[in-house]
Order: structure tokens, then sequence, then C-alpha cells
């Protein structure tokens, strides 16, 4: 269990930019905090104070391309259906193989 505000403030964030740094999406971010002991509220401000989900994905989109095998690691690092969804859809296309 953390101690202290303060300091549970900075680990939370400090933590959850070095996840989203190395491209994990919001729900792992969430279970890696909770799971060291932070408090839900300073979870959610640290994940407010990150640049957004759907931007993070769409960097990774644009560095490993679009596709079914994007939307499978995007998935896996925690990123929800929707951002999933919107950073590798092709126009028309409904389904993500």
């Amino acid at each position: 269990m953390r101690t202290g505000l303060v300091d549970d403030r900075r680990f939370a964030e400090a933590r959850a930019e070095r996840l989203a740094d190395r491209g994990a999406g919001d729900a792992l971010i969430r279970h890696d905090l909770v799971r060291a002991g932070v408090d839900a509220d300073l979870v959610e401000h640290a994940l407010m104070a990150l640049e957004s989900e759907r931007e993070r994905a769409a960097r990774i989109v644009a560095r490993r391309g679009v596709g079914a095998k994007t939307a499978r690691y995007l998935a896996g690092k925690g990123f929800s259906e929707d951002v999933v969804h919107a950073a590798v859809a092709r126009p028309g296309d409904e389904t993500l193989g």
C-alpha cells in the first residue's frame, strides 16, 4: 500500500506516463496502478493527465500499420475496443478480421 497523498499522486502520474510511453492503453495502466495499491481517484487523475488513448493508439498505428495484427496488438496492450476499431478501421471496413 502506498502512503501519502502527494507521493501517491506523483507515483501514479509517473508510472502512468512510463507505461503510456511504452505503448500501454488505459485499461493496462489502470490495472497496473490498482495492483500497486493506488487509490481509484488518483488512478483516474493520472489517466486524465495523459495524452488521450486515441492519440497514443494513432501513433502506434502510424508506426506498425493498419490491420488486424495491429488491432490485436493494441487490444493486448489494454486499449479499449472503440479506440482499437477507430485507430485501425479502414473506410468501409466493418470487421477487423
